[in-house]
């Protein structure tokens, strides 16, 4: 009796013990029902409805209304007055597939212009699902950005495989696939020195494959009822294809430039597949013809480096060097800056003329990274795209092309609980995403410190000297004035106000931590002497932050750079 009671108690113990170690990431939360608490919510693209509140229960948006009391088993976040958005869809990316390594060795083949398929990059039996790895660091990457769902297919040449729909979140593979083999993917990219190497070779082998695909498709057929005594031998490839060829999949193409969206259009009416054009940079230069078509388009979101004009000083140096005395450009030179510049803002407002020419679009990421997308779109949205326009792209439109138009894209009842808190209008530069919700998974986003190496630091310390202009508004009224940055071992600020030029203000807790200056000063403000708190954080020539009064509120504060000083050792 004894000895059971001593062996009961130990396996409650072990038991007990069992408990302490469990790994939460590998198990379900202890609640999976959520109140988000007085949030501003963006329902759709359209349908902006204020202040309010948003319950998640097993995954979904169970209800979205101006008041909702919490179930007793949610966990209530408080929203602040937070900005919610219905989470991005990436219509068309590698996110979660590894870059394959290369040998740089050229495989030899006993004939060059019939080589394996695999070798010059035909592989449509792959699938996204045996490629994907959830640990990629560029798939945390699109979920901090806002990003909860991605049409994700193979890295290859010609035919790299097939799409799957997948959830960006921290989950075993299997359980992120929304579904699989949604799409196949098709690029005109041949390999050198097999066939097809050439653009003109790689669109006489798809054509060829897929009427083979169809003859073979119409051989399995009738081996199958019996029709002919021809047994019907296995081919992976053309097997992969006959999807395809019956319209139960799209073909997803890229197509960059013009040339390559007229040949999509041509191989498309001469095999008659259903298509979506994608990566497309120069659309604009054949709107009308798009238009004609009424096929999906994805526009990219790689832009071109932006153009800078290069220094008189460097001009005069470029002029000594090749032996002239005059600084004035040729008028050829005048023309060529002209057509860059040209072709410059087209690649920008290509979005905006997508919109203006009604063609619904979404954004592909095939050849750009999703931490840089914003800063992408903001070019885009300071180019004509609007507010509306762009959620449209990244919502409601990939949802529509992907089929998905009854699961995900808006905040409504119903619907998978794909969304994303922003401290602050998400549209505005300086804007954050807190927590982001995938199929109701949250995730809390931690804001990433920019790291700055010693020379670095050295350079941005030099630029941050001299006077900076700044501007805030508070109910009082609105303020404006000078931050004055010197010293060399030390920083130094000084402040003074646009109203009491000659009043100068020395400050204290002077402190700089990666771009972000924080500094505080005394000021007599109506009553008495006022303690004042300044946070900024530094872009280049501009800045923006918080100021912090004593027993008030905080207001936001913008500002940018007036001159340097004349010795920057001062």
């Amino acid at each position: 009796m004894q000895l059971r009671l001593i062996l009961t108690l130990l396996l409650i113990s072990l038991y007990l013990s069992g408990l302490s170690q469990i790994d939460y990431d590998k198990y379900p939360r202890v609640s999976d029902t959520y109140l988000i608490n007085d949030v501003i919510i963006q329902k759709n693209p359209s349908d902006s409805f204020g202040l309010g509140d948003i319950l998640i229960k097993k995954g979904f948006i169970e209800k979205v209304a101006k008041e909702i009391t919490a179930p007793p088993e949610a966990f209530i976040l408080e929203g602040d007055s937070m900005f919610v958005y219905p989470a991005f869809i990436d219509a068309l990316s590698h996110v979660g597939i590894p870059k394959a390594e290369s040998s740089g060795e050229k495989k030899k083949v006993k004939f060059r212009g019939y080589p394996p398929n695999a070798l010059v990059g035909i592989t449509p039996e792959l699938l996204t699902a045996d490629l994907l790895d959830p640990t990629d660091a560029s798939f945390a990457k699109a979920r901090s950005n806002g990003f909860a769902l991605a049409h994700v297919v193979p890295r290859g040449k010609i035919l790299p495989g097939q799409g799957s729909l997948v959830l960006l979140k921290q989950a075993p593979t299997e359980d992120l696939l929304l579904k699989d083999k949604t799409s196949m993917f098709f690029q005109l990219k041949g390999t050198r020195g097999y066939y097809p190497s050439t653009v003109i070779g790689v669109m006489a082998k798809w054509k060829e494959l897929f009427r083979q695909t169809k003859f073979y498709s119409q051989h399995q057929t009738l081996a199958s009822s019996g029709q002919t005594r021809e047994r019907a031998k296995n081919n992976k490839v053309l097997s992969a294809l006959i999807p395809l060829t019956q319209k139960q999949q799209r073909l997803f193409m890229r197509a960059v430039k013009s040339k390559d969206i007229y040949r999509a259009f041509a191989l498309q009416k001469e095999l008659g597949y259903d298509l979506v054009l994608s990566e497309v940079r120069e659309g604009f230069k054949v709107i009308e013809k798009i238009k004609e078509m009424n096929v999906p388009i994805l526009i990219s979101t790689k832009l071109p480096k932006e153009l800078k004009e290069k220094t008189k000083k460097a001009d005069k140096e470029k002029n000594i060097k090749e032996g002239k005395d005059s600084l004035e450009e040729s008028e050829e030179l005048q023309k060529l800056k002209k057509r860059q510049k040209e072709s410059y803002t087209n690649y920008l407002a290509q979005a905006a003329v997508f919109e203006q020419a009604e063609i619904p679009f979404a954004f592909s990421f095939l050849d750009a990274n999703h931490a840089d997308f914003k800063k992408a779109l903001l070019k885009m949205i300071d180019a004509g795209l609007t507010i509306q326009g762009a959620l449209e792209a990244l919502t409601t439109n990939p949802a529509r092309i992907l089929g998905l138009s009854e699961k995900v894209g808006e905040i409504k009842s119903g619907m998978m609980a794909n969304l994303f808190l922003s401290d602050k209008p998400y549209f505005e530069k300086k804007s954050h995403i807190k927590y982001i919700f995938v199929e109701g998974e949250m995730t809390e986003l931690e804001l990433e410190k920019k790291k700055i190496s010693p020379e670095s630091k050295k350079t941005f310390l030099k630029s941050l000297k001299g006077r900076w202009g700044y501007e805030f508004e508070t109910p009082n009224g609105k303020y404006s004035g000078l931050f004055v940055i010197s010293g060399s071992d030390e920083l130094r600020v000084n402040v003074t106000a646009s109203d009491k030029p000659d009043l100068v203000l020395s400050t204290r807790e002077i402190s700089l931590e990666g771009q972000t200056l924080t500094f505080a000063f005394t000021k007599n403000i109506d009553n008495g002497p006022t303690n004042i708190e300044v946070n900024i954080e530094i872009d280049g020539e501009e800045f923006d932050g918080q100021v912090n009064t004593e027993g008030s509120k905080s207001f936001p504060i913008v500002g940018s750079k007036i001159s340097s000083p004349e010795n920057q050792n001062d």
